[in-house]
Parts: structure tokens; sequence; C-alpha cells
């Protein structure tokens, strides 16, 4: 009874009102509405290179990357504020750096085959992928800045595998 009596062209304004109030609040709410895009990327790693070797994100949208063995060796997948120290034991530079790893503490979702997948606690640091194998990282990035990937199997990335991870 009340829209009947503000008539027809007050109730679509009425409406449309309700309708922009709610967007904007969405907006200001930072949700992203359903469906909305995410970052996709696939990197492949080859002897001895990453393809492509530089990656671009934007912070605070989800992303999917896609990493694929098209090699016929394996290869790892680390990203890492720094560079590798030179000279330094193969063993504490992996360990130095798995502990400035990227990814720790964002929740990385880890879905197909790979030879392995590293963690320390609950955050990812590497995954090594046998010739042939694919998988994909879903997670959301969150600190921006320019990091390293590298790939640090014996001599891979003296070899030249490495690129950069940019996330704007």
């Amino acid at each position: 009874m009340i829209l009947a009596a503000l008539g027809g062209a007050r109730v679509r304004k009425l409406t449309l009102l309700t309708a922009a109030l709610f967007v904007i609040w969405a907006g200001a709410a930072g949700t992203l509405p359903a469906g909305a895009a995410k970052q996709q990327v696939e990197v492949q790693m080859k002897e001895f290179a990453f393809v492509p070797s530089a990656v671009t994100l934007k912070a605070g949208v989800p992303a999917e990357v896609r990493l694929v063995n098209r090699g016929v060796v394996e290869h790892e997948f680390m990203v890492y504020a720094g560079k590798p120290m030179a000279g330094m034991d193969p063993q504490k530079m992996h360990k130095e750096l798995e502990a400035r790893s990227y990814f720790r503490g964002l929740a990385v979702q880890v879905e197909g085959k790979a030879k392995m997948v590293e963690r320390m606690g609950k955050d990812l640091v590497m995954v090594t992928l046998a010739p042939g194998e694919r998988v994909v990282l879903r997670f959301t990035p969150t600190k921006k800045g320019t990091f390293e990937m590298g790939c640090h199997v014996p001599g891979h990335y003296e070899a030249g595998m490495k690129g950069k991870w940019v996330v704007r």
C-alpha cells in the first residue's frame, strides 16, 4: 500500500538509491563480488629457466599460479626475499631461503601432483616437480615488493634458473 501511494517513479528511484548504497558499502568493506576475476599465471620450468622470467601480481587479488615442469629433469620453485649468498654451503643456503620464503604467513593451497611440497609449519617454502608434473598454487598475495624465484637443484640456479616475482 505504501509503495502504491509513492508511485512507480519514486519506487524506481528508491530501488536505485538502495542498490547504489549497497555497492558503495560492499566496496568499502573490501569484499570482492562473487565471480570476481582472479589473477592467473603459468610458470613453466625447463632447463634452465623459468618462463616467463618475471611474474607480476597485484596485492589483495586472489591468484592462481600454475607451475609446469616442461623439462627432462626435476626442478624446484622457491620465491624469497633477497638473493642467495655466493659460496654459502648449499644446505645452509636452502634453509636461509626457506626462512625468507615469500609464502611465509600466507594460506597457500597446492593442488596437483608434485614430487615434493615443503612447508615450515603451515607455510609453503618450496615445490619440487618431476618432469611432466604440474600443480596450481592458490593464494592471495599481500606482501608488496620485488622478490626472486629460483631453482636450487644443484647447478640449476648457477645455470640461470632464476627470475623476478613482483607484487604491486
